[in-house]
C-alpha cells in the first residue's frame, strides 16, 4: 500500500457530516506483521489450519487491526496533522477474512468549535460483498496550542456566579421553554440533536450539537465544559412517538425507544456523577403515558418511557450516595411537540377529560422543574411527579 497523503485541516475547516475515505489491501504479510508488532500472535488470525477447524472457516484480519486503519484515516486525513485521539469504541458486526481489499470511511459526527473536539464515526467494509466488518468512533482533538475559547467561556461561567445547567433536546418545543427560563437564572449547555438557530445562543445559553444515540457522546461534552464542574442535568430529548402496537411495529424502532429509556439515562447519570462536585440535580422528562397510564396506541413509546422510570428508581440509590438527586417530571398530555398536529377535537376531548379544566402547560413544566433543581428538594429523590391536573 502507498502511504496516505497527509492533510492538515485547521480546526475552522471542521464541521459535522465532513467526510473522507481511502481503499487498501489487507494481506496475509500484513496480519502476520501486526500479529508478530502487537504481540497478538492468537491463531485465528495467523495459522491458516486452526482457523479452518473453527466456526470462522478460515484466518480473519485482528478488530485492532481495523481500528489502525481508522486511525490513519484520522491521523492523515480527517482532520490529520494536528490531530490528537482520546478516545475509542468500537464493534465488528462480522468477520473480516485476509487476504481482502477494504474501503475505510471516516465521517465527522460530532463537533464542538469552541472546545476544538469532536467524534470521527469510521467504518471499515469488506469491497467484495460490501460487507460492514467495524465501526469504531474517535473521539479527537488538536495539538500544538492550547484551546482559548473554552477557557475563556469556563472563565465567563465562574465569573457570572451561576451555576451551570445541561438540558438536552434543547431544539424541541418543550427543550426549548426550558433553555430560555433556566438561562435566567444559570449557566445552560443546550444539547441538539439537529442544528439550533443562532438565536438561541446568548451569554448564559450555548449550543452545542450532541446526539445521545451516538456511541461516544460523552467526550466532545466534557470537552466543552474545559473543567467545569456542572450542577444539574434537565433531560427533555426523545426520540419521537411512534405510533402503533407492539406486535406489529418494527423491533428496531421499540428497541430503539427502550435504550433511550433505560441506557441513555444510564449514561447520563454517569456522566454527571463525573462531572458534578458535592451535589447534583438529575431531572427527567417522563410522560403519564409510562407505566401510569399507558397508551396502546403509542406502545414503544409507553414502553420506553416506562423504562426511563424503572431506570430512575434503581439509580436514585446509588446517585444519592455521591449528593445527586434524580427525578422525574411526568406531563400528561400537552398541546406542544408531537401533539401540535392534532386537531382541535382531539384537544378538546382531552381538556374534557382533566378534571383541573385545562391541559397540562409548560408553564406546568417548567415550575417542576424549578423546585426539583431547588435547595428545598435537596432531599427528594427517585420520585415521579406527575401532571395531571387531578385526572386520574
Amino acid at each position: 500500500m502507498s502511504a496516505l497523503e497527509l492533510v492538515a485541516l485547521e480546526p475552522s475547516e471542521l464541521r459535522v457530516g465532513l467526510a473522507a475515505e481511502y481503499c487498501r489491501d489487507v494481506t496475509e504479510a500484513d496480519v502476520l506483521a501486526f500479529a508478530q508488532l502487537s504481540g497478538d500472535e492468537n491463531p485465528l488470525h495467523t495459522d491458516p489450519q486452526y482457523a479452518r477447524a473453527t466456526n470462522y472457516g478460515a484466518c480473519i484480519v485482528h478488530g485492532a487491526f481495523q481500528v489502525s486503519l481508522a486511525s490513519a484515516l484520522l491521523g492523515m486525513r480527517l482532520p490529520g496533522k494536528r490531530v490528537v485521539l482520546t478516545s475509542v469504541r468500537s464493534r465488528f458486526p462480522a468477520p473480516l477474512f485476509h487476504p481482502c481489499r477494504v474501503r475505510v470511511h471516516g465521517e465527522v459526527v460530532a463537533w464542538s468549535p469552541d472546545a476544538a473536539s469532536g467524534l470521527l464515526r469510521v467504518r471499515v467494509s469488506e469491497l467484495l460483498g460490501s460487507t460492514l466488518t467495524a465501526e469504531i468512533h474517535m473521539g479527537f482533538g488538536f495539538h500544538d496550542r492550547r484551546a482559548v475559547n473554552p477557557v475563556a467561556s469556563a472563565a465567563r461561567g465562574a465569573a457570572s456566579g451561576r451555576e451551570l445547567v445541561v438540558v438536552t433536546g434543547a431544539s424541541g418545543g418543550l427543550g426549548r421553554e426550558l433553555v430560555r427560563h433556566l438561562g435566567q437564572r444559570f449557566d445552560v449547555l443546550a444539547l441538539s440533536r439537529r442544528a439550533a438557530p443562532e438565536g438561541d445562543a446568548s451569554d448564559a445559553v450555548r449550543v452545542l450539537g450532541c446526539d445521545l444515540e451516538d456511541a461516544a457522546w460523552e467526550d466532545p461534552l466534557s470537552a466543552e465544559l474545559a473543567g467545569r464542574s456542572v450542577y444539574a442535568v434537565v433531560h427533555a430529548a426523545w426520540p419521537g412517538a411512534p405510533r402503533g402496537g407492539l406486535l406489529d411495529l418494527d423491533l428496531d424502532v421499540t428497541r430503539r425507544q427502550l435504550d433511550f429509556g433505560g441506557l441513555v439515562t444510564v449514561r447520563l447519570a454517569r456522566w454527571l456523577a463525573a462531572h458534578a462536585r458535592e451535589r447534583g440535580r438529575l431531572v427527567l422528562l417522563g410522560s403519564t403515558a409510562g407505566s401510569r397510564s399507558p397508551e396502546l396506541s403509542m406502545a414503544a413509546y409507553s414502553l420506553g418511557k416506562a423504562t426511563l422510570e424503572h431506570a430512575l428508581r434503581l439509580l436514585a440509590p446509588e446517585l444519592a450516595g455521591r449528593g445527586i438527586t434524580i427525578n422525574a417530571v411526568l406531563p400528561s398530555y400537552m398541546a406542544v411537540g408531537i401533539n401540535q398536529a392534532k386537531p382541535d377535537r382531539a384537544t378538546l376531548l382531552e381538556t374534557a377529560r382533566v378534571p383541573a379544566g385545562r391541559l397540562c402547560a409548560p408553564e406546568d413544566v417548567l415550575g417542576a422543574v424549578d423546585y426539583l433543581l431547588s435547595a428545598e428538594a435537596g432531599f427528594i429523590t427517585g420520585q415521579l411527579l406527575p401532571l395531571t391536573g387531578g385526572r386520574l
